[in-house]
């Protein structure tokens, strides 16, 4: 009964940090007249978020996604450090299984745009501005040969969505800011900006994880790792079926998006929004 309990409490804990996370998106419409000067202020913000979202669906139409890929590195180096080579060997599978499945899972259900790999060590390179010789292959190697032409990318991965801590940052500055809000839950995916910063609504940024307890079991799968078939254990979040589901929500929203939104003519914007526009 105790147990039963705690599922519920869990259950409720889940659903309460996703409501959160909505209510704060649909109160960015609300006036509020004490977080603005006035109605005024408050039109012209609403304005903003609706232009730069515009902006970043039909750039991303012609542009890509960088799929953010992690490695573990940390942990398995620490367990060789100890001595355990077995148990690092078993989390390097298992991390491997984890962003094979998400790499296939990408390159079947996404095609708004271009998409490409990478690990998450390549990110300074990527905006220093590296167009080749960081991105993976379908097996999850680097390759060379492979470069992104496009010039505008978002980067995607899985992450904790936040109730941001930050408005709109002008480019100039964009590097030297970062996100210090509140994490509200963990999604399947985040969509951020090249400087790794979430974007805002109206732009289709999340897609939900399940939220409740007991749809994140752990399954078996079977990998070719290291030149061998192996069995390894992965939560359910990560296995071929639910993330096929979740890149397949997060394309649709991208389509669905982009059919509604018109393109803005830079020409006819208010110049102050153009620093906004990376």
């Amino acid at each position: 009964m105790a147990q039963l309990s705690g599922k519920k409490v869990i259950i409720f804990f889940l659903f309460f940090c996703v409501f959160v996370l909505a209510k704060a998106q649909e109160e960015s419409e609300i006036y509020r007249p004490k977080d603005y000067k006035d109605r005024a202020q408050f039109e012209k913000f609403r304005k903003r978020r609706m232009i730069i979202a515009a902006w970043q669906i039909n750039q991303l139409k012609e542009g890509a996604i960088v799929v953010r890929l992690k490695t573990n590195q940390k942990l398995i180096e620490a367990l060789r450090k100890q001595g355990n080579e077995s148990l690092a060997i078993e989390k390097e599978a298992e991390q491997f299984a984890i962003d094979k499945n998400t790499l296939d899972a990408y390159r079947k259900q996404l095609t708004f745009c271009k998409v490409y790999f990478m690990y998450s060590y390549s990110s300074d390179s990527l905006l220093q501005g590296a167009k080749s010789g960081i991105f993976l292959d379908s097996n999850l190697i680097v390759d060379p040969l492979i470069t992104m032409n496009e010039k505008f990318y978002l980067i995607a991965e899985r992450d904790y969505a936040y109730n941001s801590s930050i408005g709109f940052v002008k480019e100039d500055s964009a590097k030297f800011v970062s996100e210090h809000g509140n994490p509200v839950k963990e999604m399947a995916v985040v969509v951020k900006n090249k400087y790794s910063h979430q974007l805002k609504a109206p732009f289709p940024y999340y897609v939900k994880d399940k939220t409740y307890a007991g749809a994140n079991a752990d399954v078996t799968e079977k990998i070719i790792f290291n030149g061998s078939t192996k069995e390894v254990l992965i939560g359910k979040q990560f296995s071929k079926e639910k993330l096929a589901l979740y890149i397949g929500i997060l394309n649709d929203n991208l389509i669905q998006f982009h059919q509604s939104t018109p393109k803005p003519e830079l020409d006819k914007l208010d110049p102050s929004i153009l620093p906004f526009l990376y």
